[in-house]
């Protein structure tokens, strides 16, 4: 083999590896049938999401993912892939399960990784919801003060049916 061309395969899996540790997730999806401007569109809002999507060759990304000790991804690399990363756990879920929703037919979540736990299409869906952290902290709050919410509002409606004393 070519020498250039081995050292390129090499400098591309070493930013591949690169990516895979500065992020907390790393989903791939393949894309197969998708036109240009539907892939377009999916990395416009990925990128507003915090999300990145990368096409790279199965082989490459292979190597980089065993590197980086995400081997639970390796069945995922079948026919044409996408690697998309986030340095925020969750950012992108959404748009990904979104897109997919409008796109089942050419579009499909195989699988990915966050927080380095493995998770499969259906938990993916499952999480998408939620979002990013931030996002589950918010829900968090906003669950726990609701309680708390109700009951100043019923004490403050006692108080004003209350006659004055």
């Amino acid at each position: 083999m070519n020498q250039q061309v081995l050292a390129q395969k090499k400098e591309t899996v070493s930013e591949l590896n690169d990516i895979l540790k500065n992020s907390h997730s790393a989903i791939i999806v393949s894309y197969s049938g998708l036109s240009v401007d539907e892939i377009n569109k999916l990395r416009h809002d990925l990128k507003e999401a915090g999300a990145k999507l990368s096409v790279r060759k199965n082989s490459l990304l292979k190597k980089a993912i065993d590197e980086d000790g995400l081997s639970s991804l390796d069945s995922a690399l079948k026919g044409p892939t996408a690697l998309v990363t986030a340095v925020e756990e969750g950012a992108g879920l959404k748009v990904l399960n979104d897109f997919y929703e409008d796109h089942s037919k050419k579009f499909a979540i195989k699988g990915g990784v966050i927080g380095g736990v493995y998770c499969d299409q259906q938990k993916l869906a499952e999480l998408a919801p939620i979002g990013t952290k931030a996002n589950a902290l918010s829900i968090l709050l906003s669950t726990m003060q609701s309680p708390l919410v109700q009951f100043a509002l019923t004490l403050k409606a006692l108080a004003e049916k209350a006659p004055q004393a």
